[in-house]
C-alpha cells in the first residue's frame, strides 16, 4: 500500500517537473547568471570563512576611492556577489525568475544588452543619488570607503521592467506596481547603494521597454476590475509592511524597524557607557547605547514586529474586499505619519543644542522621511479605492471591539503606572510619575521611532523588565486579534441572505434569475421564506435583478408585496429585466413598461446547423477542429491553475483595453465565475493556449436544471476567427446529447433592444386599443414624459456602444437564428424617469468617476 502511495505521488510530481525542466531548458541564460551567482559565493564564502577573512571579500567590492584607482573590474564583481550569504535564498530564484522572463519576452541577445544598458545606467544614477541622500551620514562615508556590493538584482530588474511592455495589460500592471513597490521597499527601509542602483535600473528598463514596444503597442487605458484592483493593493501594502523587516538585514537603515539592524551586528550595550549617558553626558555614543539597550530587550523587539502581523491582517482585509481593513489601514499610515513627525522631529528638537544640524547629523530627518513616504503613499493607494472594498462590519461590533481594546490598554498602562510609583527601586534612579507618563506612549511604539529620543530611566528588577517590555506586546495582540475577529463578521456581506438566495433560486426562477444570486444585491424575501426578490437601492429607486425566483405560485403575490415593502422604505420599486408575463400583470395595474433588450433563446433540442444561414456557424467548427482548437467544459474549481490564470488574464485585458470601468449588475465577470453551479466552456489550442471562454448560468424548476444562460464571453485580442461561434455552437451541442435542457439562453444584450419609436406606436395603439386612424397620435405631455427614460436609456447605449458594443454583440447572437423575447423595464410612476435612468446607469457602472468619463470622451474622439 505504501509502495502505491508512493508511486502516485511520484506520477503527480513529474508533470510538475517536466514543465520545470522545460521551463529551465527555454531560459537557459537566466539560468547560468543563477548557477553562476550561487556557485561563485558559495565557494568565495566558504574559503574566506576558513581563512578567517570576511564575506564579501574587498575585490568584489566596489567604492569610489578604488574607481578613482582605475579599478573598474570591481563594478561587474559588484554585480554578482551579495552582501550576506542568505541573501542569496532570495536573490537566486529572483535572478532566475526575473530574468527568465525578461529572457522569454525579449529573447537571450536583446536580455542581455538590455541588462548591461540599465545596470550601466542604474549604477551611475543610484551611485549618485546615494551620495547625495546619505553622504551626511558618518557610518555611510566609513561603508563608503570600506567598499559595497550592489547584489545581482540591478543586472534583472531593468530587463524584467523592459519586458513588462510586451506582456498583457493584466501583467503588465502587476510587474510594474508590485515591481516599484519592492524597489521603493528597498530604498526606504535599507537604503544601501545597491538599492538605489535598483530602484534606477527599474526606471532605465522602464524607459527601454516603452521606446521598444512603441511602435507596436495598442493604446490603452489603466482600468482596473474590482478583484484585481483588491489583489494590488493588498499586495503593495503587504510588501510595505514586510519592508521594515529588510532593514533587519542592512547596516545603513532607516523606517520604523531600523533599528531591529543591531541584531545583526556584535555589539552589546555597554552599562558602564549607559549609565554615565542617563546621568546626563549627551553624545553621539550616547544614542548608539540606548538603541542598543532597547534592540537587546526582547520585548522591545516583539513591539516592532506585531505591528507587521497587524499590517498583514489589514492587507489580508483588504484582498477580501473589507471596508474596515480600508479605514484600519488609512488609520494605522496616519499614525505612523503623526508619530514619525513627532517623534524624528518634534521631540528631538527640543533636546538638541544644534537644532536642524543635530537632526540632519543623528539622520532623524532622514528616518522620518523614509517612514512618511510609504505612509502616505499607501494612504493615498486605499483612500482612492476605497470603493473597492464593499464588505461593511457591524458599527455595533467594532464599537465593542475597540472599546475592549481600549479598556485592556488603559488596564495595562494602569498596571505599569502603578508598579513604577509603588516600586520606584525596580528601575534605575530617578523614576517619577511625570517621567512614568511620559515614557507610557513610547512601551507602544516600535523601538524605531525611539532613535532619537533619551530614556529617562530603564528597567533594573526583573519584574519591571517584564512590564516595561511586554504591556506594548500584549496591547499589539489585542488589537490583531480585534480587528481580525471583526474582519469575520459575516452579518453585514448579508452572506446568510445570499445562501437563502441561492437555495431559492433552485426551487425555480427564470432564464436570468441566476443573476439575483451575485454580490452587491440585496434580498427581498416573501413571508413564508419560499420566495424572493433581488435589488439594489439608488437614487430612491429600487432596481430589481429581473423578477421573483423561489416558488412559482408566490410570484403573483411577491410583486405585490414587494411595491408594499418599497412603499414602506419610500422607494420606488422598478422591476427590470422581466418577461412579457410579469410586464402584462403589472401594467394591467397602471404600470408602464418599456423594452429594455432583446433574449435569444434557443432550443438544445432542435440544433442543427444545415441550410445557408448556419454558413458562418458551420465554418467556426470546421475551422476549429482543423487548427487543433478543442472546448473543455467544467467549472472554475476544476479547472488547471494555468487555465484560472488564463482566464483572469484574458479578462483584465479586456477590460483594461476600455475607457470606462467593468460593467456589472446583470453581466458577471470573473468573480462570478468561482460559483460551482456555474459551468465554464472554453476553447483551447494545441499549445494550451485558451483562445476564448464563456460561462453558463442554469436555471431551476422544481429543483431540476432546464435550461443554460450564457454570460461571461472573453476571447484574446489576438484569438483565432469564429471561436466564440465555435464555444456556443458546442455548448448547443452538448446540450442537445444531454437531452435535458428546454432551453438555451444567449441572454440579452444591455439596452440594445430600445425603440423609440416603437414606444411611441405602443402608446398610439394603447389609446384605446384598436388601429383606427382618428386615433391621436400627437405627443402630449404624458407620452413626452413616458418617452423620457427610453430616449435617456437610448442615447446612453448609442454613446457606450463604441465601447462596449451592445448592437453589435446582438447581431452577433443573431447568427444563431433564435427566438426573440423581449426584456422590459417596468416602473411605477413617470415623475421618477429621471431617478430610474440614473439609477440604470448607476446599476451597471456603480465604479464610474468624473475621471473615466473623461478617458471615455477623449476614446470616443
Amino acid at each position: 500500500m505504501n509502495n502505491n502511495h508512493a508511486t502516485d505521488r511520484r506520477s503527480s510530481l513529474r508533470p510538475i517537473i517536466q514543465d520545470i525542466v522545460v521551463w529551465l531548458r527555454a531560459n537557459p541564460l537566466a539560468l547560468m547568471l543563477s548557477a553562476v551567482i550561487l556557485v561563485m559565493n558559495c565557494a568565495v564564502w566558504a574559503v574566506e570563512g576558513m581563512a578567517g577573512a570576511h564575506f564579501p571579500p574587498d575585490w568584489c567590492r566596489i567604492s569610489f576611492d578604488r574607481l578613482m584607482e582605475g579599478h573598474l573590474y570591481t563594478v561587474p564583481l559588484s554585480l554578482l556577489f551579495v552582501a550576506h550569504p542568505l541573501r542569496l535564498l532570495l536573490d537566486v530564484p529572483a535572478v532566475l525568475l526575473a530574468g527568465g522572463y525578461a529572457e522569454s519576452r525579449l529573447g537571450r541577445i536583446k536580455s542581455a544588452w538590455v541588462a548591461l544598458i540599465c545596470a550601466t545606467g542604474g549604477i551611475a544614477t543610484g551611485m549618485g543619488v546615494s551620495v547625495m541622500v546619505n553622504g551626511h551620514s558618518p557610518l555611510w562615508q566609513h561603508l563608503a570607503t570600506l567598499g559595497f556590493v550592489l547584489g545581482p538584482l540591478t543586472l534583472v530588474f531593468g530587463p524584467l521592467m523592459a519586458a513588462s511592455a510586451f506582456t498583457s495589460v493584466l501583467w503588465k500592471r502587476r510587474i510594474r506596481i508590485i515591481g516599484y513597490a519592492l524597489a521603493a521597499m528597498l530604498v526606504l527601509y535599507r537604503g544601501e547603494t545597491g538599492d538605489w542602483c535598483v530602484f534606477a535600473a527599474a526606471l532605465f528598463g522602464h524607459l527601454l521597454g516603452y521606446l521598444m514596444a512603441s511602435r507596436h503597442a495598442k493604446p490603452g487605458h489603466l482600468t482596473f476590475t474590482m478583484l484585481e484592483a483588491r489583489r494590488i493593493t493588498a499586495v503593495v501594502v503587504a510588501v510595505m509592511a514586510l519592508g521594515p523587516l529588510i532593514a533587519v538585514t542592512s547596516p545603513i537603515h532607516a523606517g520604523p524597524l531600523s533599528t531591529l539592524g543591531l541584531l545583526m551586528g556584535d555589539d552589546a550595550p555597554d552599562t558602564t557607557r549607559l549609565a554615565s549617558c542617563l546621568s546626563g553626558e549627551t553624545s553621539i555614543d550616547c544614542y548608539n547605547q540606548y538603541r542598543l539597550a532597547r534592540v537587546w530587550m526582547p520585548g522591545n523587539v516583539l513591539v516592532s514586529l506585531l505591528p507587521v502581523a497587524f499590517m498583514l491582517v489589514v492587507a489580508y482585509g483588504l484582498y477580501r474586499g473589507r471596508r474596515l481593513a480600508a479605514w484600519a489601514g488609512i488609520v494605522v499610515n496616519a499614525g505612523i505619519v503623526m508619530l514619525s513627525v513627532l517623534y524624528f522631529l518634534v521631540f528631538p528638537l527640543g533636546t538638541l543644542s544644534d537644532d536642524m544640524a543635530g537632526l540632519v547629523m543623528h539622520g532623524a530627518l532622514r528616518s522620518m522621511t523614509a517612514t512618511v513616504l510609504p505612509s502616505l503613499c499607501c494612504i493615498i493607494m486605499i483612500a482612492g479605492q476605497m470603493r473597492r472594498f464593499p464588505l461593511h462590519t457591524r458599527n455595533k461590533l467594532v464599537a465593542i471591539t475597540g472599546v475592549v481594546v481600549l479598556i485592556w490598554g488603559a488596564l495595562l498602562s494602569v498596571v505599569y503606572l502603578a508598579a513604577g510609583i509603588t516600586h520606584p527601586d525596580w528601575f534605575t534612579d530617578g523614576v517619577t510619575i511625570w517621567g512614568l507618563l511620559k515614557d507610557l506612549p513610547d512601551r507602544f511604539l516600535p523601538i524605531g521611532f525611539l532613535n532619537a529620543i533619551s530614556p529617562d530611566f530603564l528597567p533594573v528588577a526583573p519584574a519591571a523588565r517584564a512590564l516595561y517590555q511586554g504591556i506594548g506586546s500584549l496591547l499589539w495582540v489585542a488589537m490583531i486579534a480585534g480587528l481580525l475577529f471583526c474582519m469575520l463578521d459575516r452579518s453585514m456581506i448579508g452572506e446568510r441572505s445570499q445562501r437563502e438566495a441561492s437555495h431559492l433560486v433552485e426551487l425555480g426562477g427564470e432564464s436570468m434569475s441566476f443573476m439575483a444570486t451575485w454580490q452587491g444585491n440585496t434580498y427581498w424575501f416573501s413571508a413564508s421564506g419560499r420566495s424572493a426578490i433581488a435589488y439594489r437601492v439608488a437614487y430612491g429607486v429600487a432596481l430589481t435583478v429581473a423578477g421573483p425566483f423561489g416558488d412559482p405560485a408566490e410570484w403573483r403575490d411577491d410583486l405585490r408585496d414587494f411595491i408594499r415593502f418599497c412603499a414602506e422604505h419610500s422607494w420606488t420599486p422598478v422591476f427590470y429585466s422581466v418577461h412579457v408575463e410579469q410586464r402584462d400583470l403589472l401594467v394591467s395595474h397602471g404600470w408602464k413598461a418599456l423594452d429594455v433588450g432583446t433574449e435569444m433563446v434557443l432550443d438544445p433540442r432542435a440544433w442543427q446547423t444545415r441550410g445557408k444561414k448556419w454558413q458562418d456557424v458551420r465554418t467556426a467548427i470546421n475551422k476549429a477542429k482543423r487548427e487543433g482548437v478543442v472546448d473543455m467544459l467544467a467549472t472554475y474549481g476544476e479547472l488547471p491553475l494555468a487555465v484560472q490564470s488564463q482566464i483572469v488574464d484574458i479578462s483584465e485585458q479586456w477590460v483594461g483595453e476600455k475607457a470606462l470601468p467593468e460593467m456589472k449588475f446583470t453581466l458577471g465577470g470573473v468573480q462570478e465565475l468561482h460559483d460551482p453551479r456555474v459551468r465554464i466552456l472554453y476553447a483551447q489550442d494545441a499549445d494550451g493556449l485558451v483562445q476564448g471562454v464563456t460561462s453558463w448560468l442554469p436555471t431551476w424548476r422544481d429543483g431540476h436544471i432546464v435550461g443554460w444562460t450564457l454570460d461571461f464571453m472573453r476571447h484574446r485580442p489576438d484569438s483565432k476567427n469564429g471561436v466564440m461561434e465555435f464555444l456556443i455552437a458546442r455548448m448547443a451541442e452538448r446540450l442537445r446529447d444531454e437531452g435535458e435542457a428546454e432551453f438555451m439562453s444567449l441572454s440579452a444584450a444591455p439596452l440594445a433592444g430600445l425603440h423609440t419609436d416603437a414606444v411611441q406606436d405602443d402608446r398610439a395603439q394603447e389609446s384605446d386599443g384598436s388601429n383606427d386612424s382618428n386615433v391621436n397620435t400627437d405627443v402630449t405631455p404624458d407620452t413626452a414624459d413616458s418617452l423620457f427614460l427610453p430616449h435617456v436609456l437610448e442615447a446612453v447605449a448609442d454613446v457606450m456602444e463604441p465601447v462596449y458594443g451592445f448592437h453589435s454583440l446582438l447581431r452577433f447572437k443573431e447568427k444563431f437564428q433564435p427566438q426573440a423575447h423581449p426584456v422590459y423595464i417596468v416602473y411605477p410612476d413617470a415623475a421618477k424617469l429621471a431617478q430610474i435612468a440614473l439609477a440604470t446607469v448607476h446599476a451597471y457602472l456603480p465604479d464610474m468617476r468624473p475621471k473615466d468619463v473623461f478617458s471615455f470622451v477623449r476614446a470616443l474622439r
